[in-house]
């Protein structure tokens, strides 16, 4: 009978050992499937928090239903600083106005906790275009008989309403030609489908130096050093910015204290030169900064982004 209570003990302990050891994790939840830009960049930030906190953190994807799942996830867990949501446009912006029944709230249910990057849009065409800037495009889109196809990556997409956006701005109209995701965008821009579209520079970078695409103006409010020959879009008259970012968020009621330790240890992690200069490389900007700033720049982009869904008459449902 002793021996039976040791037995006991011990599994006992072991149970208690793995519970909190369980605790001391951080899970980072991501709304996309291994593999993507989002997931790669997630998992250098845990690696290094990692390092950088002596608590392991894990990368733990679960996607689907464009992020719905993973907020939801993240809105019900316990507010105990040990689960984080990577948040982006989609999931904590352009969901609330496409979707009339979101299982979440995206200003109620989370509570900001630091940017992580963000990489702006740019406005490109087929890399043997006859067009050299947007003050041409424009011009050919106001003589031109039909509508001028417009590419995207999907409905209710930043680069979909970053185009509609701009549109609306120069005076043009144009045929929205939606896709599922930008890879298949992209097919239909180089094959002469669709004559431009919206595009993240991280994911065009590449292509712009081999020349397959060509970049007519960055939406953001400076040039990228790796591309200088690339005007803004400001620069050339049409004050449009727009970027595909991801920042973390907490279940709402997570303490302020664990916030804001979270939020120095990630700006810790963002103005490293060997991190920041790497995503730089890439066309992607690191976004450090407070707590209240990252809140501001949500704030930001829902005034922008919001009224753009309803002017379309977008919906999911």
């Amino acid at each position: 009978m002793y021996k039976n209570f040791i037995k006991l003990a011990i599994v006992v302990s072991m149970c208690c050992l793995h519970s909190a050891k369980a605790q001391e994790t951080t899970r980072l939840i991501v709304p996309f499937a291994p593999g993507g830009p989002t997931d790669q960049i997630t998992r250098l930030i845990a690696s290094e928090l990692t390092k950088l906190t002596g608590k392991p953190a894990i990368v733990e994807n679960k996607p689907g239903a464009g992020g719905t799942i993973a907020a939801q996830y993240v809105a019900k867990a316990k507010p105990d600083g040990s689960v984080y949501l990577v948040g982006s446009p989609s999931v904590l912006v352009i969901n609330q106005g496409l979707q009339k029944t979101l299982p979440y709230d995206p200003q109620k249910d989370f509570v900001p906790v630091s940017g992580m990057t963000r990489s702006p849009l740019i406005f490109i065409v087929k890399g043997d275009s006859a067009l050299e800037n947007i003050q041409q495009l424009v011009s050919r889109a106001k003589t031109h008989r039909n509508l001028m196809p417009m590419g995207s990556a999907g409905n209710g997409t930043i680069p979909h309403l970053a185009g509609t956006y701009f549109n609306q701005q120069a005076g043009i109209s144009a045929l929205h030609v939606p896709f599922n995701g930008v890879a298949p965008a992209l097919l239909s821009l180089l094959s002469g489908d669709t004559i431009y579209m919206f595009d993240t520079l991280s994911t065009s970078i590449e292509n712009i130096k081999a020349g397959k695409v060509k970049g007519l103006g960055i939406a953001s409010d400076k040039r990228f050093s790796g591309l200088p020959e690339i005007a803004t879009l400001a620069e050339q008259g049409y004050a449009v910015q727009a970027s595909s970012w991801f920042g973390l968020v907490a279940p709402a009621k997570t303490p302020q204290a664990t916030v804001v330790a979270m939020n120095q240890a990630i700006n810790s992690i963002l103005t490293a030169a060997d991190f920041s200069n790497k995503m730089a490389a890439m066309g992607i900007e690191t976004m450090p900064g407070s707590v209240d700033q990252f809140a501001a720049f949500i704030e930001a982009e829902r005034a922008r982004w919001l009224p753009e869904v309803t002017r379309l008459n977008l919906s999911a449902d």
